[in-house]
């Protein structure tokens, strides 16, 4: 028998928590035939099961096949309860978070110095240097590696005081230097990706409110 201390000591208690809630919220969702054999076709194809004669991944050692076609049947049920159950949100979501979903690119120079980030965005300014010359030598981050460009990423996920900075900014507008945390920052967004709502980020949007849903009652136990 798995003591509890045992699951929490290898990170495991709340993967467990975690997964009971999506049984039980999805205990009334049943498969049709059709909707079983899309599951394991899916299934399959995500863990690389192939032919008649399949090899069991290794990540699911020591089970059967038809322990497999029940993790595939269990996958399907959950993911079909959390379309019926959050498809009707998406739109006012989407509504809500459109701001933060855009993605942008963006050329980027950090220096934890203020006067040495007012001389760099001097020099890109008066047309001096490029970001590409001199992220290698003065910048710190990951642009660093890519001629100082950043991006796609979404502007939900940037620093905060980046992000308001690159909302109000336009396409190939050089900002003036400010502060990010611990840094100075000279930026410039080079392309503004509105958010569309297609078929990926639908589904995006569900696996995020049906993990809001699951964290808030992992929480409350």
């Amino acid at each position: 028998m798995v003591e509890i201390a045992e699951l929490g000591g290898y990170r495991l208690f709340h993967l467990l928590e975690e997964a009971r809630f999506f049984d039980r919220a999805s205990q009334g969702c049943e498969l049709s035939v059709e909707e079983e054999t899309s599951a394991w076709a899916h299934f399959c194809k995500k863990n690389g099961i192939e032919g008649g004669n399949p090899v069991i991944p290794y990540a699911y050692s020591g089970c059967s096949l038809p322990d497999l076609r029940d993790v595939a049947a269990r996958e399907g049920r959950i993911s079909k309860w959390k379309q019926s159950e959050f498809s009707p949100l998406v739109e006012e979501y989407f509504d809500q978070h459109k701001g933060q979903m855009e993605k942008v690119v963006y050329s980027l120079l950090r220096a934890k110095d203020p006067g040495v980030a007012r001389e760099l965005w001097f020099r890109i300014h008066e047309g001096e240097a490029t970001f590409a010359e001199l992220a290698p030598v003065h910048s710190s981050g990951a642009e660093k590696f890519t001629g100082g460009i950043i991006g796609p990423v979404a502007l939900g996920s940037a620093h905060p005081a980046l992000a308001e900075h690159l909302r109000g900014a336009h396409e190939g507008g050089l900002l003036r230097p400010f502060r990010a945390g611990e840094w100075h920052l000279v930026a410039r967004l080079e392309k503004r990706i509105p958010a569309v709502l297609n078929d990926q980020l639908r589904n995006g949007i569900i696996e995020e409110l049906a993990k809001k849903q699951m964290e808030a009652h992992v929480r409350q136990r």
